[in-house]
C-alpha cells in the first residue's frame, strides 16, 4: 500500500532523475556543436577526429549508464542489457577505425572522414534510442541535421539554423518527458 510519503519520494526522485536526464541531454548537444565548430573549422578538422571518437565515448558511457539503470529500477537481467550496449558501441567505434583508416590511407580525406563519422555517429545514437532509450533518438536526429547542415550550408548560416534546431530539440525532450509523467 502506498502512502503519501512514498508518493512524495517517488515523485522527487522521478523529478530528479528528470532534471539529470535534462542537463546531460543538453550537455551532449553541447558536445555535438562544439564537434561540429571543430569540424568546420579554417584547418578542416585537424582535430575532430579525436573529438568524435571522445564524444562516442561519451555518449556510449551514457547510454549504457541509463541502461543499467533502468534495467536495476525495472528488476530486468542487466549483463544483457548492458553486453547489447556496448557491442552497440564498440560497432561504432570499429567502424571509426575503418574511417581512420581510410583517411591515413588517403582513401579519403579528413574532412569527409569527419562527417561520416558524425553520419555515423547519429545512425548509432539513433539506433539506441529505438532500441534503448528514446533520448538518444532525438539526439540522433539533431546529429543527422548537423551532418546535412555542414554538408548544404555556409558555415555561419549553419548557425542559423542549428540554434533552432537545438532548441526544438530541447523542447520536443521536455514535451516527451510531460507526456511520459502524464502516463
Amino acid at each position: 500500500m502506498n502512502t503519501d510519503q512514498d508518493v512524495a519520494t517517488t515523485s522527487k526522485s522521478s523529478s530528479s532523475g528528470f532534471k539529470a536526464r535534462a542537463i546531460l541531454f543538453v550537455g551532449m548537444l553541447a558536445l555535438a556543436l562544439i564537434g561540429m565548430g571543430l569540424t568546420m573549422s579554417s584547418d578542416k578538422g585537424e582535430k575532430s577526429w579525436e573529438f568524435w571518437v571522445f564524444l562516442l565515448t561519451v555518449y556510449g558511457s551514457v547510454s549504457i549508464y541509463w541502461a543499467w539503470k533502468r534495467a536495476r529500477r525495472k528488476g530486468l537481467p542487466v549483463w544483457g542489457m548492458i553486453r547489447a550496449q556496448v557491442l552497440h558501441w564498440l560497432s561504432v567505434l570499429v567502424v571509426f577505425g575503418i574511417l581512420v583508416l581510410f583517411e591515413r590511407t588517403e582513401i579519403i580525406n579528413r574532412e569527409s572522414a569527419s562527417n561520416v563519422a558524425l553520419l555515423v555517429l547519429a545512425l548509432a545514437c539513433f539506433q539506441a534510442g529505438v532500441h534503448f532509450d528514446w533520448v538518444f533518438a532525438l539526439l540522433g536526429l539533431v546529429l543527422a541535421l548537423m551532418v546535412i547542415s555542414i554538408g548544404y550550408l555556409e558555415q555561419y548560416v549553419v548557425w542559423i539554423v542549428m540554434v533552432p534546431v537545438i532548441i526544438a530539440a530541447v523542447w520536443v525532450f521536455f514535451q516527451m518527458r510531460k507526456r511520459n509523467s502524464a502516463d
